[in-house]
């Protein structure tokens, strides 16, 4: 029995099919399921009852799927542990990231982090869509705020801010808030698509730790087409900090509320699958950006 055999049949069973693990392995369907047959006719029986619409394990497919999936556990742990002794990261790192830490946090350092590992290859998705909550196409996933109930290991890489903003040209033609419940009296720019709690804007008031549910007349499914908005005057928006500001200084907006800022920042976190050893590429990469972001370095 090869081992890419196994890990064939493994892909096809955590995936559900075999068009699902040929995408996964980078194989045709049809090498996948002359792998398939080639190995039911080794072992004299069959692991997989498959129709053109279905496919499902058999009792003796249960049983060497499980103790299949085990040893290519085991391999990978071993070659992991073993790659701990002075090898370098190396292979491809698949990391999926919000789109505004990717575009202002992860972008702009990437010149220094593959000189320093010129034995990886990275890939890049972004998205402000959990649309691989589980990491099962991605090796490393990052993100802010509240987390998910999940499986996953979080590693705090460090924090950011939500400034309330808006242009001089707005808070000229319909005032500045003075309170955070003045915000109610407000056209305020809704981002859809991410839940209500994306329009929970939070305060530390005189009462406490306080939540306006704003509102407004203009809702959009993207944080830059927001941005946008905002720049253009259409109403009151949050802006990360992580873009280090450049709008206020130039005063195309103005930052309002600052009284009432939370005092503890929104936590950017980077999370991966549990695992008894962690990968190296995927260790340089966090002890990295914590590093970057920790720090403030631009």
């Amino acid at each position: 029995m090869q081992h890419d055999d196994l890990e064939v049949y493994v892909a096809v069973v955590e995936r559900g099919s075999f068009a699902a693990a040929a995408r996964f392995l980078g194989l045709t369907r049809s090498a996948v399921s002359r792998r398939i047959d080639g190995m039911e006719q080794r072992l004299g029986v069959r692991l997989l009852d498959r129709t053109t619409k279905h496919l499902s394990v058999t009792d003796a497919g249960e049983v060497f799927y499980s103790r299949g999936a085990k040893i290519l556990s085991d391999m990978n742990e071993a070659e992991l542990a073993v790659s701990q002794f002075g090898a370098k990261p190396r292979g491809t790192l698949k990391i999926t990231s919000a789109v505004m830490i990717g575009l202002y946090k992860i972008i702009p350092h990437l010149p220094e982090f593959i000189k320093s590992n010129p034995d990886l290859r990275l890939h890049l998705h972004l998205s402000d869509t959990p649309d691989d909550p589980n990491l099962e196409e991605n090796d490393i996933a990052i993100t802010w705020g509240e987390l998910r109930d999940s499986a996953l290991v979080a590693s705090k890489l460090g924090e950011t801010r939500q400034i309330i903003c808006a242009t001089p040209g707005y808070i000229a033609e319909h005032g500045e808030p003075k309170h955070p419940r003045d915000l109610l009296n407000h056209n305020c720019i809704i981002i859809s698509g991410f839940g209500d709690e994306r329009n929970k804007w939070f305060f530390e008031t005189e009462h406490g730790f306080e939540a306006i549910n704003v509102t407004g007349n203009f809702s959009v499914n993207s944080g830059n087409a927001a941005y946008q908005a905002l720049l253009a005057g259409v109403g009151i928006g949050r802006l990360t900090d992580l873009r280090k500001g450049v709008e206020f200084d130039r005063g195309e907006l103005v930052p309002i509320l600052a009284d009432y800022e939370c005092k503890d920042g929104v936590p950017i976190y980077a999370l991966f699958r549990n695992q008894k050893i962690i990968p190296p590429k995927i260790r340089v990469l966090i002890d990295f950006f914590r590093m970057k972001l920790k720090t403030g370095k631009s």
